[in-house]
């Protein structure tokens, strides 16, 4: 009677413990591209588009003053957070999270066989192949991004974020093999007092993530930073520090150079602002300063940044 309640109300014990196995082995978006990636290795093809993916630690961090650095090569488009907060590239990869070791079962994938040959076969799961998969996905960034930057004359395209991780680069990564990272980061106390000047009425997806308090904004910043900094070697990608590009200390040619493309580096002189409170500062008060810096802790502390 023991064992029927807690199946009833818990579910079965075998059930359970599978479920305690998977979750051992931490499941999410880089497990399961790394699954992905050894099940489905995406083709190597030189020609094959490069998209650039300028991924900033969170906002206010210089990140459109990159894009415009970009952009002022004519042969380049870079999308500007484009729907941010739908969460759009971060649901196409948690759909990876799914990808383990055992899943799918090979037996579930069609073997192309005609359809009538398969009509006395148990077809309860018939799969496409893993690379229908990945090209579904890419098909769909592809037509969103890709194709309306040819349409505007860019042989290059890309996108500018401020949410994505380096998880989600690992996807990117997937889907587009000759991709390249600029990862860019800010002191994140600048970062706050910029922000501050907006309001702090933004989301990383709306509605369920809003970033409205320094905690939010602080541990957004850390969970960004901590991937860059541990995975970037791995992305192949480059990271820039804002205070050196806006002092002029970073070398703009290592970025050409990086990317493949020739920017004009008279940009960077030039100051365009969005609104009036672009580029202002916003008061932060004790409380919130000691709330940012107990959330981004170590990781500040990492890259040098005094308080």
């Amino acid at each position: 009677m023991i064992r029927l309640l807690s199946d009833a109300l818990r579910g079965p014990a075998q059930a359970r413990a599978a479920h305690r196995q998977a979750l051992r082995r931490a499941p999410g978006i880089g497990a399961g591209v790394r699954q992905l990636q050894q099940s489905c290795p995406p083709p190597a093809d030189p020609a094959d588009d490069a998209p650039i993916f300028l991924l900033s630690a969170g906002w206010r961090s210089g990140s459109t003053m990159l894009q415009r650095l970009l952009m002022s090569d004519p042969g380049v488009l870079i999308w500007g957070e484009p729907y941010d907060e739908c969460g759009l590239v971060q649901a196409l990869a948690g759909s990876s999270t799914a990808f383990r070791p055992g899943w799918p079962p090979p037996e579930y994938f069609y073997d192309g066989r005609p359809s009538e040959k398969l009509s006395g076969e148990w077809i309860a799961n018939l799969f496409p192949a893993l690379e229908d998969w990945r090209l579904a996905q890419r098909a769909l960034v592809d037509t969103l991004f890709a194709e309306p930057a040819r349409r505007a004359g860019a042989r290059r395209w890309g996108i500018k974020e401020v949410r994505l991780t380096s998880e989600h680069a690992f996807y990117l990564r997937w889907l587009f093999p000759n991709a390249k990272f600029l990862l860019l980061y800010r002191h994140p106390l600048d970062a706050y007092r910029s922000y501050c000047s907006f309001g702090r009425s933004w989301y990383d997806t709306f509605p369920d993530r809003p970033m409205f308090t320094p905690r939010a904004f602080g541990a957004h910043w850390r969970w960004l930073m901590q991937g860059f900094l541990d995975d970037c070697d791995e992305l192949k990608g480059m990271l820039i520090k804002y205070e050196e590009l806006a002092a002029g200390a970073m070398p703009l040619d290592a970025i050409d150079g990086y990317l493949g493309i020739a920017t004009d580096h008279a940009v960077m002189s030039r100051k365009v602002r969005g609104n009036a409170q672009a580029g202002d500062k916003g008061h932060v008060n004790a409380l919130e300063r000691w709330l940012l810096r107990r959330e981004v802790g170590a990781t500040a502390a990492r890259l040098g940044y005094a308080w």
